[in-house]
């Protein structure tokens, strides 16, 4: 599969990336909205996104979430919020996230979401 991974924490994206290859799948990292911007016109459609909650004091994954459902075509991406805060979860839900998914992040977590 093809797995988008957007978090401003650099350790987190190389965590993940890590470990999604290692489960055999495709992997491209974003650090921002706008570094996701950048990038879309090259990386073609995901079939996972994970993205964090907090990735700045300026920008959450709820931001990231609406530009890609209201302005780009990943239909069939499924999407998957990554937070450290259970007292998120309704407000992600609400967002449009299909799933929320609780730091740490661990190899069995990240296969029993994207499998």
């Amino acid at each position: 599969m093809n797995v988008l991974v957007v978090d401003d924490n650099e350790l987190h994206l190389k965590m993940c990336r890590i470990l999604l290859r290692n489960l055999g799948h495709e992997v491209v990292t974003a650090t921002s909205l706008q570094n996701l911007k950048d990038q879309m016109k090259t990386i073609g459609i995901p079939d996972v996104a994970l993205i964090d909650y907090r990735l700045s004091t300026t920008e959450t994954g709820v931001d990231v979430i609406e530009y890609l459902k209201g302005s780009s075509n990943w239909v069939g991406t499924k999407y998957i919020a990554l937070t450290a805060d259970v007292s998120e979860r309704a407000q992600l839900d609400r967002a449009g996230f299909d799933m929320v998914a609780f730091k740490p992040i661990s190899e069995i977590l990240l296969k029993e979401l994207i499998d």
